[in-house]
């Protein structure tokens, strides 16, 4: 008995081990690395930027692009204010395109029930994960008055 339960231990003991190993090379503050070499990473993470095109609605601004590092999906931090007499619900559609133009995600946000002349903040986040920088842009939105 005496002889399993010290194998038991070193077995729960290398376990411990080898997950500390691992939880101390993923921290998740940035790139992975592999081998003995830190110095030369081998993968940089995706970046997201704002779009700088034409605005598709005065109520609705494109604040923040990023894309979240563990999972790789893109996301969009929009405002919504109603510049209108009544109170709105809107509707928001965003594209993430790559360098070339392709949109690779897309996503939407709702703002329910904004007041005349209030503001509400809104994330939409992305339809998928992206392995390439993205440009967050807004590429439709609805304003149902009344609701």
């Amino acid at each position: 008995m005496r002889i399993r339960t010290r194998t038991m231990s070193t077995a729960a003991l290398l376990a411990v081990a080898a997950l500390s190993a691992l939880t101390a090379c993923s921290s998740g503050d940035g790139p992975a690395f592999t081998g003995g070499d830190k110095s030369t990473p081998t993968a940089f993470p995706p970046t997201a930027t704002v779009a700088k095109a034409k605005q598709v609605s005065p109520d609705v601004t494109l604040d923040s692009c990023a894309i979240d590092t563990a999972t790789k999906i893109p996301e969009a931090e929009l405002t919504v204010t109603n510049h209108g007499s009544d109170t709105a619900t809107y509707t928001i559609k965003v594209e993430f395109v790559d360098g070339g133009g392709t949109r690779v995600a897309e996503g939407a946000a709702i703002a329910n029930s904004v007041s005349a002349n209030q503001r509400a903040k809104e994330t939409a986040g992305g339809s998928a994960q992206v392995s390439s920088n993205v440009t967050c842009r807004i590429s439709g939105v609805k304003r149902l008055a009344g609701m």
